[in-house]
């Protein structure tokens, strides 16, 4: 999420420096970030629409910084990151919702993420 966030704030989604990912995560962590981190990359305008459709009355330019990085995260998580679930995406959003958001950011991200994953069930289905 850190990266994601630098990331947008720099402008520049081509960055591919995991020199911010902490020496201490295990290899499988690693792995995950790289794979998350290559997905924000390489479909950072399909993960903005993704969140713009699933927002009610908002704008990704009305969003807090920190919030987005981790909605652009958790969707590409969610996306394309299948070791992952679902699930566990949302869940790991709201809880860094609750450590770098305000006191309100927590329930944005969880409803927002939550109305991604049932638009994504519900495409599943059809």
């Amino acid at each position: 999420m850190q990266l994601v966030y630098q990331m947008d704030m720099t402008g520049d989604f081509e960055v591919a420096d995991l020199s911010i990912v902490d020496e201490n995560v295990k290899a499988a962590g690693k792995k995950q970030a790289a794979e998350t981190l290559a997905a924000v990359q390489d479909h950072h305008e399909e993960i903005d629409k993704i969140i713009t459709d699933n927002l009610d009355n908002w704008t990704l330019e009305r969003i807090a910084k920190t919030d987005l990085a981790i909605l652009r995260t958790a969707v590409a998580e969610m996306l394309y990151v299948e070791s992952i679930p679902v699930r566990v995406s949302i869940n790991e959003a709201v809880d860094l919702a609750k450590k770098y958001g305000d006191e309100r950011s927590y329930a944005f991200i969880n409803s927002v993420l939550g109305k991604i994953s049932r638009s994504l069930n519900d495409g599943a289905n059809e």
